[in-house]
């Protein structure tokens, strides 16, 4: 299997209202406070989700598969999760024809904090997606013991399950052409080491240990 190598305005408004005496002024008043209230829940709200960013969850929303092998992920969709990107690449992806637009964010929430997300597109579909330098808490699910318990053939997910949140991870293609790499970083007490799954069709075909005694 040949490896893949390439692998989100805040409006302030402000409303300044002069009391009459009379009956009808009041009324005109209490319609304006009003309207200045709603206006300003609205502004929070837009500003909320501005600031919020890109969350682990949304990522792992995007589904990837190559032309007329599975459900994917339209582009359409992923803006509208993830925002103007900051810029985009040209990529190659295993079983396409021609090259793919990879698109970059940074704009992410605690969840991937200090990653940087990218998804690739062919035809408006996804074709791979993937993080890389996420600063997560230091694992303390990755030992000698549980690396012992996990073998060549086993799932993406079920690692995962065992190990948590990778520090980086690349997903590309479908079915047979699929390859997914995923590298944790950040382990409790094994300051520099790391250690890297990678899958094919999903399965569990190679791990890479740096500096894990």
């Amino acid at each position: 299997m040949k490896k893949i190598t390439t692998l989100t305005a805040i409006l302030v408004a402000g409303l300044t209202l002069t009391a009459c005496g009379s009956t009808s002024s009041s009324s005109s008043s209490s319609k304006a406070s009003t309207s200045s209230k709603v206006s300003t829940n609205k502004q929070s709200s837009s500003s909320a989700k501005t600031t919020t960013g890109i969350s682990l969850a949304n990522y792992k929303q995007i589904q990837v598969a190559l032309p007329n092998n599975g459900t994917a992920t339209t582009e359409t969709k992923v803006k509208e999760m993830f925002g103007k990107p900051d810029q985009s690449t040209k990529t190659s992806i295993s079983g396409l024809d021609k090259e793919a637009t990879q698109y970059t964010w940074t704009n992410v929430d605690q969840s991937l904090s200090g990653a940087t997300v990218t998804a690739s597109f062919y035809d408006g579909k996804a074709v791979a997606k993937g993080y890389s330098n996420a600063s997560l808490t230091p694992n303390d699910k990755l030992t000698t013991a549980t690396l012992n318990g996990i073998k060549e053939g086993d799932t993406l997910s079920s690692v995962e399950a065992k190990l948590g949140t990778p520090n980086a991870e690349s997903i590309s293609g479908s079915g047979v052409l699929s390859a997914q790499i995923i590298n944790y970083t950040s382990i409790k007490g094994k300051s520099g080491a790391s250690v890297s799954f990678t899958f094919t069709h999903n399965r569990l075909v190679t791990t890479t240990k740096t500096s894990f005694n």
